[in-house]
């Protein structure tokens, strides 16, 4: 039952896909995932169903459980969610935990949203767990990790080596030592892994900080989007977001933290948004990857005159624009990845309609909005 509550808690705040994604809207799935199911008001209110679910479960298998069963048990009910809610404010897709109280987004910036150095720490699991098909499934993951570093091409060598050679350490531990100190060296891991990250991510900024905001003489920053490479703390990618009064940029960048280490591509070069070159130096530190320059008047007029935008911004962390003869889109460049319409671009030649329901959630560029 303990593991159970675990396994289901940690993954009960992403249930708003069962409607966001039901709902075949594009915009209703950007407004409502990590939505009111990633608030400390949802975590708890999640927490509870899960502890009423555990009463009936325990009266109708007869097992009794003792007032520290108990205790243990809430303790875990209380963490499994708020744990997925402090897992996801690492990355640059943020979380507003504190609805109703204050709509705005956080940000981590400091970790991959699918970091596969938690998955090596979790790997005495493959020993620890009871069935042969969970223990199996720690295996699969831990394999589709290694494929998946070597197929995208955003993984350095290196970062392959350490991640098998830390995955193989967690094993052994897993399979020699006992659960206690398996499950010490799991979350040791898990701490240290995430902590390196986070003072990487302090390093990156001070890099940025030092060639690009320096460079950009009569721009004001607004924010610095970073996101690492996966298993890698010292390759970074940046949009700089910036603004000189009627204009706005949106400047993409690979940022390195060790100038003499080769950083893989990452970002990928042919994508929706109209990228120009970025007329800056690049620097042992910091390599331009192409900007968006844009009228601000333009941004506020659109998010006054078309309640799709409107709502989209209340999402969009780095929103770009297109008007031409050939098409009309907004988007947000955090997640442009592809040449076509992705999950985070909307088509305003062709829309479908005002949201029947759009959330409070402060908009992440309200500094861009307002004059």
């Amino acid at each position: 039952m303990f593991l159970s509550v675990m396994i289901v808690g940690s993954n009960l705040p992403d249930g708003d896909l069962i409607y966001s994604l039901g709902s075949g809207d594009k915009l209703a799935y950007l407004l409502e995932h990590r939505g009111h199911t990633h608030t400390v008001v949802g975590a708890l209110a999640a927490s509870a169903l899960m502890l009423i679910g555990c009463a009936f479960w325990q009266r109708w298998r007869d097992m009794p459980l003792s007032s520290s069963d108990w205790r243990r048990l809430t303790l875990l009910a209380l963490l499994a969610p708020l744990l997925h809610i402090a897992m996801d404010a690492l990355n640059t897709y943020g979380v507003h935990p504190w609805w109703p109280v204050d709509n705005r987004w956080f940000y981590g910036d400091s970790v991959f949203i699918v970091e596969p150095l938690f998955w090596a720490c979790a790997a005495p699991l493959a020993f620890l767990l009871r069935s042969v098909v969970a223990r199996g499934l720690v295996v699969l993951v831990l394999l589709t990790a290694i494929y998946l570093a070597f197929t995208t091409g955003m993984v350095a060598r290196g970062s392959i080596a350490f991640f098998c050679t830390l995955a193989l350490a967690m094993l052994a531990i897993g399979r020699f030592s006992s659960p206690r100190i398996a499950l010490s060296a799991a979350i040791g891991g898990y701490l240290v892994v995430g902590s390196v990250f986070a003072i990487a991510s302090r390093q990156a900024i001070s890099r940025v900080d030092a060639d690009a905001v320096a460079q950009s003489a009569g721009w004001t920053t607004v924010d610095r989007v970073l996101t690492p490479l996966p298993m890698n703390p010292l390759c970074w990618e940046l949009i700089l977001v910036q603004s000189d009064g009627a204009r706005y940029a949106l400047r993409r960048a690979s940022v390195s933290i060790a100038p003499s280490l080769q950083c893989p591509p990452g970002l990928a070069d042919r994508i929706t948004a109209p990228l120009e070159q970025v007329r800056l130096p690049d620097t042992p530190f910091l390599h331009w990857r192409g900007q968006i320059v844009a009228s601000r008047d333009r941004l506020q007029a659109l998010a006054a005159t078309s309640c799709e935008v409107a709502a989209f911004m209340r999402f969009a962390r780095a929103p770009w624009f297109e008007e031409s003869d050939e098409r009309r889109v907004i988007g947000d460049l955090r997640y442009d990845r592809e040449p076509e319409l992705g999950f985070a671009e909307l088509d305003l030649a062709a829309p479908s309609g005002c949201p029947a329901y759009v959330p409070p959630w402060t908009a992440p560029r309200s500094d861009l909005l307002t004059r």
